[in-house]
């Protein structure tokens, strides 16, 4: 394949990414506004636009990475901005859109950190009503499993209320 036949090929790709993780960024966000809600229904429709979006993404790096390949190029991030600089030379600028692409994702990459730490926040706050309701005090202490990841204690006392 030509240089400039993968030059356009990769400027297509860069601007399917821009827009796949553009569209991502607000699903992200509603995503954010769902949670605040407990909005249950959008959720549900969230999640599945986000693996959607996700498997656009991965499939225009899958592209990329066979462009690469077909070139004779290793398939990692050096060798793409090498033939972005080759590009380049070439008269096309794609390193500005590669830019704009990583900008992008790492901007999805925050908002989707910021709605795990709200969904655990909820969580947190959800467990400390139940065990008020079983007839903890609220305050139970959260242990750490293997993992890292916080696990209640045995919520103690009587239940106030049967289901």
């Amino acid at each position: 394949m030509l240089l400039s036949q993968s030059c356009e090929l990769i400027g297509r790709l860069l601007r399917e990414e821009l827009e796949s993780s553009a569209r991502l960024l607000a699903v992200l966000k509603t995503e954010h506004e769902a949670i605040a809600q407990r909005d249950t229904d959008t959720l549900q429709q969230v999640v599945a636009d986000k693996q959607q979006l996700l498997e656009q993404l991965d499939g225009c790096h899958g592209r990329r990475v066979q462009l690469m390949q077909d070139a004779g190029l290793a398939s990692g991030r050096e060798s793409f901005e090498n033939i972005l600089s080759q590009c380049a030379d070439a008269g096309s600028d794609l390193a500005s859109g590669w830019s704009e692409v990583k900008d992008m994702l790492l901007a999805c990459q925050r908002q989707n950190q910021i709605n795990g730490t709200v969904l655990e926040s909820s969580r947190r706050t959800t467990h400390q009503a139940l065990g008020i309701l079983l007839g903890g005090q609220g305050d139970d202490t959260e242990l750490y499993n293997q993992a890292g990841k916080s696990t209640p204690s045995t919520i103690g006392g009587r239940k106030v209320i049967k289901a």
